[in-house]
């Protein structure tokens, strides 16, 4: 072998080990990209899936340091840029510059681009959900959201308040009723946010009859919610349609003792020393009270009857005594004016009622009961509260 082809094969050998060198730099810098972006752009400058994290990283610090993205760290818009240049289709990147844009048409077309990339992505989701709120593209809001949540339901706390703002919106229940048809778990986890949320209720009822939640804690919850924000009229048309009517109906003009429903089924007094339960036949009412306690044992509302009207109880054989220390009375919910704050021992045929108020569609029934301190528990039991016009 002469000297020329001697330098040629050196030569050669040389340009391979340095090729192969940055080859590995580039496969290691790449296997870095993910846990130490700094580590894998000392090794590949040029490599966009680093520049992308550290673009991410630098945007989560300054969220944390709760500074909007336009005043935070200049590196994470122009590690996002170098990102883009190196690596054209990173998600993350396109969405962070999306979120810097100050130009809403640029921002817009970005996001469109972005979108058709990834569907997965959360960042790049997240600032998808922000465009179609402003839009009011409530079907597409919907549809994001649930990619969101079918993707990482763990994130579900963290994006309600956002889907709780669309959900909460006039015209947006038909779109989620399509959606919210449990199909994954994290619809009901929803339901059980949405049902707390006071500007959630009226849509929330909307949806429900629709959509059945199968679950009937649920439905008591928004029940019961629903009288709390004052819209007892459509809490009560509500209550018929799960099964109050129905149960009501069973015992004619009687309000029986059921408690499945409240408030419009029974309310029970369920603490130490003073409770009140319905018998294993579910015909009478059961009174227990130790003495020195007393108050409300139950409670219930019905819808206010037209005309005048008696309000009958039938009880057991108790004395006169335990009598004057069980009441019974009746108020307007919408007022507040009590009608009837009476003893059972003044009952005789039964309390009479002429008239009520004009504005009073709904009463509160009340059954109060103490044992006096140095007398025997109270110990009694109430056959039938009954509505007689």
């Amino acid at each position: 072998m002469n000297l020329a082809s001697s330098l040629r094969l050196v030569g050669l050998s040389a340009l391979g080990l340095v090729l192969a060198s940055a080859l590995a730099a580039q496969s290691a810098g790449i296997a870095l990209s993910r846990k130490a972006p700094d580590t894998a752009l000392s090794l590949f400058p040029l490599n966009g899936l680093a520049q992308e994290k550290l673009a991410a990283l630098s945007l989560l610090a300054a969220a944390q340091e709760d500074e909007a993205i336009a005043s935070g760290p200049q590196r994470t818009e122009e590690c996002a840029r170098a990102a883009y240049r190196n690596e054209p289709l990173t998600p993350q990147a396109l969405a962070i510059l999306a979120m810097a844009e100050q130009d809403q048409q640029t921002r817009s077309r970005i996001v469109v681009l972005a979108s058709e990339l990834d569907r997965r992505e959360p960042r790049l989701q997240a600032v998808v959900l922000q465009e179609q709120v402003a839009a009011q593209d409530y079907a597409g809001a919907v549809a994001t959201l649930d990619r969101i949540l079918r993707v990482g339901p763990s994130r579900a706390q963290e994006v309600f308040p956002t889907l709780l703002a669309v959900f909460a919106r006039d015209g947006a229940v038909e779109e989620f009723a399509q959606i919210l048809d449990g199909s994954s778990r994290w619809h009901h986890a929803f339901f059980e946010y949405a049902v707390r949320q006071p500007s959630a209720l009226p849509n929330l009822l909307s949806l429900r009859r629709r959509v059945s939640f199968d679950d009937e804690r649920l439905d008591q919850a928004l029940l019961r919610n629903l009288v709390a924000q004052g819209d007892i009229g459509s809490a009560y048309e509500f209550y018929l349609a799960v099964g109050g009517g129905e149960l009501q109906a069973l015992h004619g003009s009687s309000l029986g003792w059921t408690t499945t429903y409240a408030p419009f089924d029974w309310e029970l007094s369920d603490e130490a020393g003073l409770r009140a339960q319905p018998s294993l036949n579910s015909e009478h009412l059961e009174i227990s009270v130790k003495p020195g306690r007393g108050g409300v044992i139950a409670r219930r509302l019905l819808e206010a009857p037209q005309g005048p009207f008696v309000l009958q109880v039938k009880h057991g054989e108790a004395a006169t005594p335990a009598l004057r220390d069980i009441d019974v009375g009746l108020r307007c919910v919408a007022e507040g004016q009590v009608i009837l704050d009476a003893s059972l021992a003044k009952q005789d045929g039964g309390f009479e009622i002429g008239s009520l108020p004009a504005s009073c569609t709904f009463l509160e029934v009340t059954i109060a009961a103490r044992a006096w301190s140095g007398r025997a528990a109270l110990n009694e039991q109430i056959d039938s509260i009954r509505i007689v016009g």
